[in-house]
């Protein structure tokens, strides 16, 4: 899913904006530290409010970003929980810039 291009500038990068939806449709953001795996899914720890609402809707999007040139990805997908308060991100969407 990611160009060549993309997938380096993802994997020189440790700390993306993490969102979900919370039960009242408000989304919620939060920093997360990911690695990324050699299929394109985005690995992270959760808890608390991102684990509740990850648990009721696996529907969410990530944005990693660097400043100066102004870079990044953003991507949307589906959330699958792989061990106790460790998620897994898919990616089915994607918009980059400055890449």
């Amino acid at each position: 899913m990611f160009t060549a291009a993309e997938l380096e500038f993802l994997r020189s990068q440790r700390i993306a904006r993490f969102a979900t939806v919370g039960p009242t449709g408000w989304p919620h953001v939060a920093p997360v530290m990911y690695t990324m795996n050699d299929d394109g899914s985005l690995d992270f720890d959760v808890d608390g409010v991102k684990l509740r609402n990850l648990t009721a809707e696996p529907r969410a999007a990530m944005v990693v970003d660097a400043m100066g040139p102004k870079r990044g990805v953003a991507m949307q997908g589906r959330v699958e929980l792989i061990a106790p308060e460790r998620a897994r991100l898919k990616p089915q969407r994607k918009f980059t810039w400055g890449l």
